[in-house]
């Protein structure tokens, strides 16, 4: 058994993404430094529709989201968030 990698992780989530979900505007990601098997992105709406989706995967865990201030000039208004999503992975076959 093995972790996902970088990329595999990534091309689960844009095949979600593409569904319909473009409009949240997927972004910055990467592998998480502590939890083990995890792996984390940006989006500029928390879709509830789109965690279920994520959830209902057989190779996703858990799903884990809180929201984030955008950078300096990141955003259209002074009190817009983005949300930082975690998507813990189940291990795959293989080595």
């Amino acid at each position: 058994m093995r972790d996902l990698t970088a990329d595999e992780s990534k091309t689960i989530i844009e095949n979600y993404i593409k569904e319909g979900y473009e409009y949240l505007n997927f972004k910055n990601h990467g592998k998480h430094n502590v939890a083990k098997n995890t792996f984390r992105f940006t989006i500029d709406f928390a879709s509830l529709d789109f965690f279920i989706n994520l959830m209902e995967d057989d190779r996703i865990k858990d799903v884990f989201f809180n929201p984030s201030a955008p950078p300096p000039g990141g955003s259209i208004d002074g009190i817009s968030l983005r949300y930082k999503v975690y998507v813990t992975y189940l291990q795959v076959e293989g080595e």
